[in-house]
């Protein structure tokens, strides 16, 4: 039996313990991400989670659904939520028996033609190498006047902090909006953790020369000795997200945002 593409059986029905999965950096774990990386997933869940009370959504690369749970309790009337990763979706299925998951690759998404509102995913396109088939996917499954809500790094800062092992392509500001465009109407730009580029630009610098000189893990480790550990949350606040974490995008070249954040209509 089916409901809306997703197989009953593919469906998360009921809680158990959910299995033990590792980070490996390229999806949030509740209870082992550190908290600053945990804290920029979850501006970007509470940003969306504007947008979708009342709504069907669609939460595409979910992980292991802790913001697809979010997106829930924000008010949505129904989420689906998918990834390609069957360790991440057995996860989702075994904490959050009130969304509905499934294993499914971002371009090939196992919903119908105009079957929800809205479609978030976050930290998605920079994965792929068919970027446009991603989008023309969102666009297939979205209603008439439906909302794309979408993120990824903005290359040019995100750029000088190194190889990605998980990214097959980032996207500059403009390369983002662009890809967009050719696809929804009322694309709006947002920024999330900005920076003053010339002056990232001479950390990034400095921090170089640190690396070649041997004595960065030396520093590291004094740090480590003077700071408590980090904390590991295992759930998304919408109080304790930083309600300036994400704001519309400036458009100046001396600030740059580490993320880049769109919500756009279908036409």
């Amino acid at each position: 039996m089916k409901a809306d593409g997703l197989t009953q059986e593919s469906m998360s029905t009921a809680a158990a313990t959910a299995p033990d999965l590792e980070f490996t950096g390229e999806r949030i774990v509740p209870g082992k991400t550190v908290e600053a990386l945990f804290r920029e997933h979850e501006e970007r869940y509470v940003f969306a989670g504007q947008h979708v009370a009342g709504k069907d959504v669609l939460d595409v690369a979910c992980g292991t659904g802790v913001g697809t749970e979010y997106l829930r309790i924000a008010g949505a009337s129904r989420v689906w939520g998918l990834d390609i990763d069957p360790g991440a979706i057995a996860y989702a299925k075994s904490r959050y028996a009130g969304c509905e998951f499934a294993e499914c690759e971002a371009t090939s998404l196992c919903l119908p033609d105009e079957s929800v509102d809205v479609v978030v995913s976050f930290e998605t396109l920079e994965h792929l190498k068919d970027q446009r088939k991603f989008i023309t996917e969102c666009w297939r499954v979205l209603r008439p006047g439906g909302m794309l809500i979408c993120s990824t790094p903005n290359t040019t800062i995100y750029g000088w902090q190194g190889t990605n092992p998980f990214h097959i392509h980032e996207l500059s500001t403009r390369e983002f909006k662009g890809l967009l465009g050719s696809y929804l109407c009322e694309v709006r730009l947002f920024s999330q953790a900005e920076q003053i580029y010339p002056a990232f630009v001479l950390k990034r610098i400095a921090s170089r020369v640190v690396d070649r000189l041997r004595v960065k893990e030396a520093i590291k480790g004094i740090l480590r000795k003077k700071a408590p550990p980090p904390g590991m949350r295992g759930e998304i606040s919408a109080e304790r997200s930083a309600a300036c974490g994400i704001q519309p995008y400036r458009g100046a070249w001396m600030i740059q945002p580490t993320y880049d954040v769109a919500v756009g209509r279908k036409r």
